[in-house]
């Protein structure tokens, strides 16, 4: 757990390739939650094969194109 909170962090027209098959983590604390994220056409491949997300205590919201899919709620 971290006493560091995060929130309120935009993510905008990002795009490349990833060097794990998780693009997007977001691995926040359940005690300090990550709030506010915000996705914005971000475009990200993994190996020329699709890529994923995972988000633990992590919310947010994202438009446009944004590959992985947001796991973000």
């Amino acid at each position: 757990n971290s006493g560091v909170k995060i929130s309120a962090v935009t993510y905008q027209n990002v795009s490349g390739t990833s060097a794990t098959p998780i693009a997007i983590r977001f691995r926040c604390s359940a005690t300090a939650p990550c709030e506010g994220i915000k996705l914005y056409n971000v475009n990200l491949i993994y190996s020329k094969q699709s890529a994923k997300s995972f988000c633990f205590s992590a919310t947010g919201t994202s438009r446009g194109q944004v590959t992985p899919e947001s796991c973000l709620m």
